[in-house]
């Protein structure tokens, strides 16, 4: 999974606009839960621990949407929470509805979210599933640059390798989370299914998963 971050003055260009579309947070937790398909308990919990949603919205319909941690964040993989410092945002749970996908939106967003709230926060991160290729496409077009690679050692435990040099410990004086000292796994896939007991055959240089095409598989 790589890591990725954006401070709140690199000079990055904001994507092209997307026609009758506009980017803004959003406060209402009922709102939330009918976009997301939740309850609005667990949208109004969301709220009452400081993540905040932004939602595109194209035409008058919810395009995509997505959350900024400002005070802890969970990555379920892992199964571990860690604190977000005061100056930095973590985003998650970014979805773009089918319909609108294929248009901008999504590196749209990100923009949006991270000028916003440039007005508190210096440093933002994100980060994404290895065989997501839309959403580090998306990601890399709003800026973003990926420092650290978050996976699992030969044991299953997390840990963090550099993509660029020092990001793993960058990375992990935010995520608690120790830097390798082996190869990790390549593919969140094949982890998931290595832990149902299935067998994971993913090697360096031989992943061809896709989240968007579920039917791909890793090379035997």
């Amino acid at each position: 999974m790589p890591l990725a971050i954006r401070l709140r003055h690199d000079p990055v260009q904001a994507p092209p606009p997307v026609a009758d579309t506009v980017v803004r947070r959003e406060t209402d937790a009922a709102l939330m839960a009918g976009i997301q398909g939740r309850t609005v308990e667990e949208m109004r919990l969301r709220l009452d621990a400081g993540h905040r949603p932004y939602v595109a919205w194209r035409g008058g319909e919810a395009a995509a949407w997505g959350w900024v941690a400002t005070r802890s964040a969970e990555i379920g993989e892992t199964r571990s929470t860690f604190a977000v410092a005061a100056g930095e945002r973590y985003l998650w749970n970014f979805v773009t509805a089918a319909a609108h996908r294929g248009l901008g939106i999504y590196p749209r967003l990100l923009d949006a979210i991270v000028r916003a709230e440039s007005r508190e926060a210096e440093r933002f991160w994100i980060a994404w599933a290895p065989e997501n290729h839309a959403s580090g496409s998306g990601i890399r077009k709003a800026g973003f640059v990926a420092v650290a690679e978050l996976s699992f050692d030969a044991e299953g435990r997390p840990a963090l390798r550099d993509i660029l040099t020092g990001g793993a410990s960058l990375a992990t004086r935010m995520l608690a989370v120790p830097a390798a000292t082996e190869e990790l796994a390549r593919c969140w896939r094949c982890v998931r299914a290595a832990a149902a007991g299935e067998p994971m055959r993913c090697s360096a240089g031989s992943c061809r998963c896709d989240y968007q095409r579920p039917e791909r598989g890793c090379a035997a």
